[in-house]
């Protein structure tokens, strides 16, 4: 029994000893680890031909990046137009009606050349004084400018110049007015539903007064209001007019009101 207990002793002391230098070594391994450091990570270096040194090989809009005038994403001007080269043309001829936008601001005349079919000739609303006072109608004027197509398909003749007699009107961006402006201040019409005002897409955008006050509506509003805005009905709106900015003209003369609160029998609707 007592030999038993010696060998039993003497082994687990031949395992202590064994077990020792193995701890060691693991605790000195882990003790090697790479420190953290703080800060951005230093980026891991490229290898040679991951990048050209130089531009891409060929030669100027071979390459469409973001926002080239040849590339997918082509940069477009006022109105939605194409940045870039535009050929020019002049056309000579006699001026027609006068056309003016949604808000009666003159922006454009038939012009007729010859026998072919007459043109509409468009410029932007702030030159309208200008153009009125430089052309007649039944007039002779040169027009320089190019073609354009709306969204709905209509064809216009886009003014850069025009010459009248010894004037020329070159199609500038407006001035800044001489007098401050004021700001708009929240006005209130009621009158009786004498029409609608349609948008160049057949949609109702407007309500016409007795008293021809145009009260302006979103189109997605206008449906809504099919059963409550019948003609004949009254109608309250509350809202802020719209002014005639410097150089331009009206060419038929109405107050319009952009509205926010609309009121129909008795019952008030926010406009948005």
């Amino acid at each position: 029994m007592e030999t038993n207990t010696k060998v039993l002793a003497l082994t687990l002391l031949v395992v202590g000893l064994t077990t020792v230098p193995t701890l060691a070594q693991t605790s000195g391994r882990s003790s090697t680890q790479t420190p953290v450091t703080s800060g951005n990570p230093t980026p891991p270096m490229g290898m040679p031909g991951d990048r050209p040194d130089g531009p891409p090989p060929g030669g100027p809009g071979k390459h469409h990046r973001p926002g080239s005038p040849n590339g997918p994403n082509q940069q477009r001007g006022p109105a939605g137009r194409p940045e870039g080269l535009t050929s020019l043309t002049t056309v000579t001829g006699t001026v027609g009606k006068l056309m003016s936008n949604d808000d009666f601001l003159f922006d454009g005349f038939m012009l007729q050349a010859g026998s072919a079919p007459a043109t509409l000739v468009s410029f932007p609303p702030h030159l309208g004084k200008q153009v009125q006072n430089a052309v007649a109608n039944g007039g002779s004027v040169s027009v320089t400018g190019f073609s354009e197509t709306r969204p709905d398909g209509e064809t216009r003749f886009r003014m850069t110049s025009l010459t009248a007699g010894k004037t020329t009107i070159q199609d500038a961006p407006p001035t800044m007015p001489t007098t401050p402006v004021s700001e708009p201040t929240l006005t209130t019409a009621t009158g009786k539903i004498a029409d609608y005002r349609l948008d160049q897409e057949g949609r109702v955008n407007g309500l016409v007064l007795s008293d021809n006050t145009l009260i302006q509506i979103p189109p997605n509003v206008s449906y809504q209001l099919a059963n409550l805005a019948a003609k004949g009905q009254t109608i309250t709106a509350q809202g802020y007019p719209k002014p005639v900015r410097e150089g331009q003209v009206q060419l038929q003369q109405t107050k319009i009101l952009r509205a926010s609160v609309l009121t129909i029998n008795g019952q008030q609707y926010l406009v948005r």
